[in-house]
């Protein structure tokens, strides 16, 4: 049994995990409104154009590009905390007990590090098409800029949690689905 004040660095791990898990909800808010934004929009779409034969023409792409991008982003690190993964784990009850901590926390790392690479990129991206004020030109005209924000956030934040869950306690290398309580 390992405790907080015995483990070191425990309780910058925990510091950490602190700072985070408000980031994660409010991704996971911004997420379920943007979710909600795109039932509206859609139904309201579908609603004028076969009663009133006026759809609502700037919808699909705002849907497609920018709200959709932002539901799937957002909730990705609070996803991950709460146990909202697939997880494949024939080949692990394979391994012999005492190397599955260690394969576990490898490939979290690993992963950490793929998902902080496309963050770094697409935040990049991001700055990039936000200095150059690039738009697609339609109904409205939109920056692509707010479709690529989404992206290095949610990743970001993704990235933390990986890394965080890698170095942190055993226990939570096997996430318990029962902190859907703190919604």
């Amino acid at each position: 049994m390992t405790d907080d004040a015995v483990r070191p660095g425990a309780g910058f791990l925990t510091f950490l995990d602190r700072l985070l898990r408000p980031l994660e909800m409010a991704g996971l808010a911004i997420s379920v409104a943007f979710m909600l934004l795109v039932m509206v929009l859609i139904s309201m779409d579908a609603l004028m154009r076969y009663l009133f034969k006026a759809p609502l023409t700037f919808q699909f792409q705002l849907t497609e590009d920018y709200l959709l991008v932002g539901l799937v982003m957002m909730g990705l690190a609070w996803s991950f905390r709460t146990g909202g993964y697939i997880r494949i784990s024939g080949l692990v009850s394979l391994l012999p007990h005492a190397v599955v901590n260690p394969v576990f926390r490898i490939g979290l790392l690993l992963s950490a590090g793929y998902i902080g690479a496309a963050a770094w990129m697409t935040g990049r991206k991001f700055l990039q098409l936000f200095r150059s004020g690039e738009a697609v030109i339609g109904v409205v005209d939109w920056p692509v800029y707010m479709s690529w924000i989404w992206l290095p956030v949610g990743l970001g934040l993704l990235t933390l949690r990986l890394i965080l869950v890698a170095l942190g306690p055993v226990e939570d290398l096997d996430i318990a689905h029962d902190d859907l309580d703190e919604l």
